[in-house]
């Protein structure tokens, strides 16, 4: 057979090759974006007071509670179905993300006062008035960098989200100088959503358009109203905990669990864009093909298993340590708190595999009921908080709705693929043993932070080597590439082809 056949091993070491160079692309931008959002955020920690900091975290929990209630999924619609690369399609989700736009705008501002007065700071009601058009501005982004993400080409996705987060980074001392307290937010805010619209337009293709096509229209609505339902029990999950906490603690609460909660994200949210950016269109690729459907769900499982490992490990046994050294030492003694919500995000990390496959496989309304098993944390934390557990309270209730919902959507995914018994068994031993020996590190060591933060991060390599040998893929990748052939090459167009699936 000839090396242009698409089983031979010149094409599957190209597949292999390319998926990993998009996925260090992924990660190298993504990290990028995140990083200077990070360090944003460290530096307003610092500057600001703690009241202003809390003021600030409010006013960007608005702007992420508007953008999760008004998601319908549009972008992803591009990546996902078969005819992605229809113009009329492209142009009929510009019209919407418009519509959506305009419409969170008007429901921010009209928020703004009933908001203000909630978290006891009415004095900042114009702030949250002026960030009202932030969505109406990213409303006008042009998707062709999701058009191009299906033949895994990431750059100018990668370029949209880091240049507007670079560019508030490098604006966010100047800013502070010319206002030191919370409206630098407001204006930062609006610079990044400028900067997204005028660099998603400057690599695009094809010339925006807009149209209201009813066909793409109901297709669009079909895909995305599971998506924008589970949206507000997404709303509990990812901001309704600082919600409760803003509102029947204090604005200062708000800032401790804020930080707490954006040590732990930062890494835990960067692990599931790449992994999604990757997995949605590799899973979609070979949505009907249910041999290497379910090949290519237990291999992202456990490399996703393995992350979510690690990546607990080290923020159990460190994350009290870092929080005032990058925050301030206004934040010191919130070693728990970052614990739990740390479990919280490997949680999270462990059902983006899950939920990527059920994507891939147009099956959308179980995302729905996985985010009402996650809403189940708001009444568990306010009922924690009305007990007087305070933060702890919440976020220990935040991972118990993870939980749930980890269990729900893996049992829904099992008609498309399944988590073994041996790889569900093998995942929650790592997780357990990564617990443990990150508590045993930040208990034994508490107060000695220098070495803390060393013996914490031997401990996360070591965790790491245990967990790849522990994985059958991570070996088969380490040790048996040849293995690994069959799951990247792009054909098998007839075998194991799922009857059922969509073309």
């Amino acid at each position: 057979m000839s090396d242009k056949s698409p089983n031979s091993p010149s094409t599957a070491r190209r597949a292999i090759t390319r998926i990993g160079g998009q996925g260090a692309l992924l990660m190298a931008g993504f990290a990028g974006a995140q990083g200077c959002s990070f360090l944003r955020n460290a530096l307003l920690g610092h500057w600001l007071s703690q009241g202003d900091f809390g003021i600030a975290a409010a006013i960007t929990l608005m702007l992420q509670l508007v953008d999760t209630l008004s998601d319908i999924g549009a972008d992803r619609l591009i990546i996902q179905a078969p005819d992605g690369e229809a113009p009329g399609l492209q142009a009929t989700a510009h019209a919407t993300l418009i519509a959506r736009g305009a419409i969170t705008s008007l429901l921010l501002l009209l928020a703004a006062a009933p908001t203000t007065a909630y978290f006891g700071i009415p004095e900042a009601t114009w702030a949250f008035q002026a960030i009202a058009l932030v969505p109406l501005v990213k409303g006008f982004i042009h998707l062709d960098a999701r058009r191009y993400q299906r033949a895994l080409r990431n750059r100018p996705q990668v370029l949209i989200e880091l240049l507007p987060q670079l560019s508030a980074l490098l604006l966010t001392i100047p800013v502070l100088f010319h206002s030191p307290n919370y409206s630098a937010v407001v204006w930062l805010a609006l610079t990044q959503a400028a900067i997204a619209l005028v660099v998603s337009h400057a690599l695009s293709e094809r010339t925006y358009t807009v149209v209201l096509n009813k066909q793409y229209l109901d297709r669009l609505i079909r895909f995305g109203w599971p998506i924008w339902l589970s949206a507000f029990p997404l709303v509990a999950v990812y901001q309704g905990d600082r919600m409760i906490v803003g509102g029947l603690l204090s604005i200062e609460d708000l800032a401790a669990y804020t930080t707490a909660f954006m040590i732990t994200m930062v890494p835990g949210l960067l692990a599931a864009r790449v992994g999604n950016a990757l997995m949605l269109p590799l899973l979609s690729e070979v949505r009907a093909h249910r041999l290497q459907f379910r090949q290519r769900y237990k291999m992202m499982f456990e490399l996703i298993s393995i992350l979510a490992t690690t990546y607990l490990a080290f923020f159990i046994a460190a994350g009290g340590s870092l929080l005032p050294i990058v925050f301030g030492p206004n934040y010191e003694d919130l070693g728990a708190i970052v614990a739990c919500l740390a479990a919280m995000w490997a949680l999270r990390m462990l059902q983006s595999v899950p939920g990527m496959a059920l994507m891939a496989k147009g099956d959308t309304q179980p995302l729905l009921w996985a985010g009402l098993a996650r809403a189940t944390g708001l009444p568990l934390a306010i009922t924690a908080v009305h007990l007087d557990y305070g933060l702890l309270g919440a976020a220990a209730a935040g991972v118990a709705a993870e939980v749930l919902s980890l269990i729900y959507v893996v049992i829904r995914t099992s008609r498309h693929a399944t988590v073994g018994w041996p790889l569900a068994a093998t995942t929650l031993t790592m997780l357990a043993s990564a617990s443990a020996s990150g508590a045993l590190i930040s208990i034994n060591l508490l107060g000695f932070e220098p070495v803390r933060l060393v013996v914490a991060v031997l401990t996360t390599l070591f965790v790491l080597a245990a967990s790849l040998l522990a994985m059958p893929s991570p070996r088969e990748l380490i040790f048996e590439k040849h293995s690994l052939r069959a799951l990247f090459a792009t054909t098998a167009k007839n075998k194991g082809r799922d009857a059922n699936a969509p073309a």
